[in-house]
């Protein structure tokens, strides 16, 4: 298995969850939940302030029992308010405690990994318009995370589900998700090049999730051992009880998921109680916000304008969903197949790690068919800016050059200026020197150009010729002087040679 992956971070309202994904040495892709909390794969949804940092997961759950005042929690639901948090004398927006919860992950991923991701996702609601998701990229990338896949919690539930379940071109499926802290729901259809579209206006309670359930847990523990609001005022030891009593309170909600009954201990200041519920108990406390949630999902259908009886299935994500109750209602609400996974709670990051994985590998692949076609290309050859008639190499052009004007300068002396005379010692001429010029035959101008011809060149770099050029023979005298006059006049013809 390839030790590269890709990551994926479903910060909830109450949990936070984590995935990863690898390519398998068969090319197929394979996801696994990356354990977060103390106590199971996801983590609180937490954030306490320290002085100069802040802490996560189950280490902020833990300072938060004896500092509740810098503890914060519900983050998400405050996304795009505009409103910043007060705490410790410091504000914070709260997409910025959002991306420093995925900030965490990725940190505590790669060092328990040893290596950073290829690529990180992350999961918002299907409800979320472009200003919050704004927020949160922005945010993301003031944390060093400029380029993360945002993908709606529908979408990547479903890319897990199809996993294991491929959809038929056109196959519908209606999502659930009962989360921590809201209640999500959209219609998802696969296209025929395989992507994936929400149908309509997706659907959601912001004021219900599974913390609510915690709260009609908890107070009807208090209520049955008729604790009252003096009994809940006090200090230390009080705040730590109820803590403790909250917490038993949620495992005895996921207790009863399997179980008919569960017992919650009591123990707060000289009171010690145990309360015993039972699982129709449980079910009657949530019975009328578990119906809320179906009216949503009938209502998400209405607004996709899909009847239930063209669902392949219904979804169920959030941790949650599992709960024995919400699949008799839907069962009873639509008569369609339900799903759930063996971890609910893992679902939606998993499918993102997926997704993740999948756009991976298609970028991999496009920059590999790029550098193989920048490798075929030839090599660019140098570009003339204007038409022009090469007849020499630049070397023996400059000796040609050079030879002619020798040629002129002995003529120039020969002709038209007269020849210094060498004093003697009377102060008359030399007689081995004439004051009269001496005619210049064509011989004596041939043979002076054959010997600035033969001269050593001058070297001019320039760009290589695409083809090796040949040189030509040398030309008549009278053809040289008239194209170095002119270097880019015509050939002379014949008659203009002869004349």
């Amino acid at each position: 298995m390839s030790a590269h992956f890709t990551l994926a971070v479903d910060v909830g309202t109450s949990r936070t969850a984590a995935a990863i994904a690898r390519i398998a040495s068969d090319g197929r892709i394979e996801t696994e939940s990356f354990p977060l909390g103390r106590r199971s794969d996801t983590a609180p949804s937490v954030v306490f302030v320290a002085d100069g940092e802040m802490l996560f997961g189950d280490s902020a759950e833990r300072r938060g029992i004896w500092q509740p005042d810098r503890l914060l929690r519900d983050v998400k639901r405050r996304i795009g308010d505009g409103v910043p948090i007060l705490v410790a004398d410091e504000r914070f927006s709260p997409e910025k405690l959002y991306a420093s919860t995925v900030a965490w992950v990725v940190d505590t991923v790669v060092e328990r990994e040893g290596s950073s991701p290829d690529a990180v996702a992350v999961t918002v609601p299907a409800t979320w318009g472009p200003h919050r998701i704004a927020l949160v990229r922005a945010a993301l990338a003031r944390e060093g995370w400029a380029d993360v896949d945002v993908l709606t919690e529908p979408e990547a539930a479903v890319r897990h589900y199809e996993a294991g379940h491929p959809l038929s071109t056109g196959g519908t499926v209606g999502v659930y998700d009962l989360g921590g802290g809201t209640f999500d729901t959209a219609v998802v259809r696969k296209r025929e090049d395989g992507d994936l579209d929400v149908l309509g206006t997706p659907r959601g309670l912001a004021d219900f999730g599974g913390a609510d359930i915690d709260d009609l847990v908890f107070h009807h523990v208090l209520a049955s051992a008729e604790v009252d609001d003096d009994d809940l005022q006090g200090g230390e030891s009080e705040r730590l009880a109820l803590s403790a009593l909250r917490r038993d309170c949620t495992d005895a909600k996921e207790a009863l998921s399997f179980d008919s009954e569960a017992v919650i201990p009591l123990l707060l200041g000289a009171r010690r109680h145990t309360v015993r519920i039972v699982r129709s108990e449980f079910e009657a406390i949530v019975e009328e916000e578990l119906a809320r949630t179906v009216a949503v999902l009938s209502d998400a259908l209405e607004n996709a304008h899909t009847s239930a009886s063209e669902l392949d299935a219904i979804l169920l994500t959030g941790g949650s969903s599992r709960i024995p109750r919400v699949a008799q209602k839907l069962s009873e609400a639509f008569e369609r197949p339900l799903l759930v996974d063996t971890d609910p709670k893992a679902t939606i990051a998993r499918g993102a790690a997926r997704v993740a994985a999948e756009r991976q590998v298609a970028v991999e692949a496009t920059d590999v068919e790029t550098d193989a076609a920048a490798d075929a290309e030839p090599p660019p050859f140098p570009v003339a800016l204007a038409p022009r008639r090469r007849r020499f190499a630049a070397g023996p052009v400059i000796a040609v050059a050079a030879g002619a004007l020798v040629l002129v300068a002995g003529i120039g002396l020969s002709v038209g200026l007269p020849a210094p005379a060498a004093p003697t010692g009377d102060g008359e001429p030399s007689p081995a020197i004439s004051s009269t010029p001496a005619p210049v035959t064509a011989d004596l101008a041939e043979e002076r150009l054959r010997a600035a011809t033969e001269a050593p060149t001058v070297s001019i770099p320039q760009q290589p010729l695409p083809v090796e050029t040949p040189l030509l023979e040398p030309a008549p005298a009278s053809d040289r002087i008239r194209n170095l006059q002119d270097p880019l006049a015509p050939e002379p013809t014949p008659t203009e040679v002869e004349q």
